[in-house]
């Protein structure tokens, strides 16, 4: 009768890395916990530098073909959207805010700042530490808004009792109204910005697009004198929220901008209605396509506010002493 002889199997050399049958529980669960998830908001090194170089430093905008929006420093951004922004407010002139809608209260209870009860938005990620040497901010104030607070943002009824669409789009683009034009100029306006909080070049050219689509495409917001400062602050707010992973504070963003936070959080939730939220730019082309659109129409507004050929300009007989 035969007999089967099982070999003794070779002694196994186990890395200390893995985990094999008949390792304790213990053991197998702390080898296989995975990793703290990674808080890039909690990170101080994505901090932009500081740096006060003034706008009318920065390098000129690029040619169309030359322009590289991946390279572009971050002044230059700056400087297309100012110009073009300046260029399209001085042809716009004048232009009336809608008349306030007036509605009744909501009657009981005590609505929040967006008009809903019982709901409060929160931030989505924290915001970027700040070293303290560099927390002190000089606050400004912008002129008065034409809409008060408690006027809404966005109605919440829906169906037969609802408001129209374009009353709604009216009343969101009143909140970017000031009641008179603010006294210092959009280029010092800008210089405090990013002298305060940097924003990189990214951020400023979709900043830039956002006010291509809601004032020249969509026709959402007029942009003029009154508005520019808000539609500012208001699209740099949205464009770093949406594109990058670093976020100055609110608080912050506010005081610089010379609006409270209230005011700052209504803004930026026109800007995302108005936009449809539409608001990622996924391709370098189409951020440059966006750019070039801006440019042009700031040079086409250029042009159209031209002095008329009938002016003729007389000058004063006496010599010049």
């Amino acid at each position: 009768m035969l007999q089967v002889c099982h070999p003794t199997p070779p002694a196994t050399t186990v890395h200390p890395g893995l985990v094999v049958a008949g390792t304790k529980r213990g053991a197998m669960n702390k080898s296989s916990e995975p990793p703290s998830a990674p808080n890039p908001a909690g990170d101080a090194g994505v901090l932009p530098d500081f740096h006060s170089l003034n706008i009318q430093d920065a390098p000129s905008p690029p040619a169309e073909e030359e322009m590289d929006v991946m390279t572009m420093p971050r002044e230059t951004a700056m400087k297309i959207v100012m110009r073009a922004v300046l260029s399209l407010a001085n042809a716009a002139g004048e232009v009336p805010a809608t008349p306030p809608i007036s509605r009744p209260g909501t009657p009981g209870g005590k609505e929040n700042m967006f008009g809903q009860r019982g709901h409060r938005r929160v931030a989505s990620r924290p915001a970027t530490p700040i070293p303290s040497d560099r927390q002190q901010t000089q606050r400004t104030e912008l002129e008065q808004a034409e809409a008060s607070h408690d006027e809404p943002t966005i109605t919440h009824d829906i169906g037969a009792g609802a408001e129209p669409e374009s009353v709604q789009r009216a009343n969101m683009a009143r909140k970017f109204f000031s009641k008179t034009v603010p006294k210092f100029s959009l280029d010092d306006y800008l210089n405090r910005i990013q002298r305060y909080c940097p924003f990189s070049t990214g951020v400023w050219l979709a900043a830039g697009s956002y006010i291509l689509r809601l004032c020249l495409l969509d026709k959402s917001v007029p942009l003029t004198h009154r508005t520019m400062h808000r539609l500012i602050l208001a699209c740099l707010t949205v464009a770093m929220k949406t594109l990058e992973d670093h976020r100055w504070p609110q608080k912050r963003l506010a005081a610089v901008g010379g609006v409270d936070e209230m005011a700052l959080s209504r803004l930026e939730i026109c800007v995302e209605f108005l936009l449809a939220f539409d608001l990622q730019i996924r391709t370098p082309e189409k951020m440059k396509d966006l750019t070039v659109s801006l440019q042009k129409a700031g040079q086409a507004a250029t042009m159209t506010s031209k002095l008329p050929p009938s002016f003729d300009l007389k000058l004063p007989l006496n010599k010049v002493r």
